[in-house]
This record gives C-alpha cells, structure tokens and sequence, in this order.
C-alpha cells in the first residue's frame, strides 16, 4: 500500500510505504499544519497533516 501526502516545503507530492515509516510527530514550528515523518532508513520528511490525521492515513492507529 501507498500512501500520497504532500511535502510541507515543496510543495510536491510525497509517496510513503507504511512499512518504511519509523515515527512520526508534530512539527514544532506548525504542530496543527505539519507533521515529520521519520524513515526505517533515517530520512526525515515534513508533510502536510496534523500528526493524528497523518497517522490514521499510515493506518498506523485507528480512525476515531
């Protein structure tokens, strides 16, 4: 499965496999607009999405 999201400082779309996803978290500087995601391979990207939203779209926790 892929997953599209879009990158927070391009602008461009971003395609993440969830398996290759390690974390990810609010950005300090946009909490509730920007969401880092860290990769298994130590990429760090920054998308569009509060961090609860991203997750539910990784599927990494259940939708509310």
């Amino acid at each position: 499965m892929i997953v599209p999201f879009i990158d927070s400082v391009t602008a461009t779309s971003v395609y993440l496999n969830p398996d290759f996803v390690m974390s990810l978290r609010p950005d300090p500087a946009d909490p509730h607009r920007v969401t880092i995601i860290k990769l298994k391979d130590g990429e760090t990207l920054r998308v569009i999405g509060e961090h609860t939203e991203v997750a539910e779209k990784l599927v990494l926790i259940p939708a509310v």
